[in-house]
């Protein structure tokens, strides 16, 4: 006899964690609706023999992409933004690993990322249009993405960072806390505005639009170093954008090991989010959790002096003062390695380039 088999019930989150001398790395994953979830799994790549490695996350577009694109072998439907985020995925690691393979590295389609993305959408995008009035609403196949590829020189770092959308990358640095190396694809630049408005996008990844992801190249020197990407799902949903490394250092101050620091994210963030999150982490040049976790101590606890003030939330005119506040205090150490805003990046291009700005400690160029 043979018995009918049941899909077995999909997870609300997926956890990795790697440790080992000079590499720490974790991804964390979580759905709002299981099954459903909109965000692809974290990509996280690490190549031993060359010392290079990618991270990136990945968010599709729900509203724009609310459509049914695909049903899979159980016969469920999967929106087009569910297809894209893992589509961009698919694409992101097919580039990367097409850097080290001379016969694809000359194909233009895969020279830079943009390219390799619009060859793969465009390979992909549906066949049957839908009328303007519906086609100026939605998008075919849209996802945000956020990656740091990244090269270890002895003690200096040498990252790419590229993005579509409103998905993030950073630096974590033990000085200065989290900066922010991308900048929003909206109209509203302001972060803290940004949690409040949930602006419209401007650029997405996509297949029936034009899209750019852009990219921007910066040199770290220091020796260790902690890099991140984010779906809004982790940093969206919080009172201030410092929130968002509080809940990273908090984390990480509780945690005994890489994986016990992904499974208290996965649970921290499924308490507070409204959406699917998405976050990868890599720690570089550390030799291992425990000396990352010394490393941050000190941020950790003056940046948890400044979260304690917080107010009650439901007095709105004192939560409003101290947000306000606390942004103030944040705000340039965050944005100080964020590409500058687009009307400053064309009026300075011809002064910059002149020019460079010389290397400092744990800094950028």
């Amino acid at each position: 006899m043979t018995l009918p088999i049941e899909p077995a019930p999909a997870p609300a989150h997926a956890v990795h964690a790697h440790d080992e001398p000079g590499l720490l790395a974790l991804t964390v994953w979580t759905e709002r609706r299981p099954g459903q979830g909109e965000d692809a799994e974290p990509l996280l790549i690490h190549h031993r023999d060359t010392a290079h490695g990618l991270l990136a996350v990945f968010d599709g577009l729900g509203g724009a992409g609310s459509a049914t694109a695909w049903h899979d072998g159980l016969g469920e439907a999967r929106t087009s933004a569910w297809v894209a985020s893992r589509l961009a995925r698919l694409g992101t690691e097919s580039w990367f690993a097409g850097q080290y393979e001379q016969h694809r590295a000359q194909d233009p389609r895969v020279r830079t990322l943009t390219g390799h993305l619009r060859w793969l959408f465009r390979a992909f995008e549906p066949t049957a249009r839908r009328s303007k009035v519906v086609g100026s609403m939605r998008r075919q196949l849209p996802t945000t993405l956020a990656a740091l590829r990244y090269a270890v020189r002895e003690d200096d770092l040498e990252c790419e960072v590229m993005w579509a959308g409103d998905s993030r990358a950073y630096l974590l640095t033990p000085d200065a806390g989290l900066r922010a190396v991308t900048r929003d694809h909206t109209a509203e630049t302001d972060a803290l505005a940004q949690l409040v408005q949930d602006p419209q996008m401007t650029n997405a990844v996509c297949a029936d639009r034009e899209f750019e992801v852009e990219s921007h190249r910066r040199s770290f020197t220091g020796g260790r170093y902690v890099l991140v990407c984010a779906t809004d799902g982790f940093f969206g949903y919080v009172h201030t954008p410092g929130d968002f490394e509080h809940v990273l250092l908090s984390t990480l101050s509780r945690a005994e090991s890489a994986d016990a620091w992904a499974h208290d994210l996965a649970t921290t963030v499924a308490a507070y989010t409204g959406d699917d999150a998405s976050l990868a982490v890599v720690a570089l040049g550390y030799r291992d959790f425990t000396e990352v976790r010394q490393h941050m101590a000190p941020r950790f606890t003056e940046l948890h002096q400044w979260t304690s003030a917080m107010p009650d939330p439901r007095d709105g005119a004192a939560m409003r003062r101290w947000r306000a506040a606390s942004w103030d205090r944040y705000r340039e150490e965050y944005e100080a390695w964020m590409p500058p805003l687009p009307d400053a990046a064309t009026d300075s291009a011809s002064d910059s380039a002149s020019e460079e700005e010389p290397r400092t400690e744990g800094g950028g160029k």
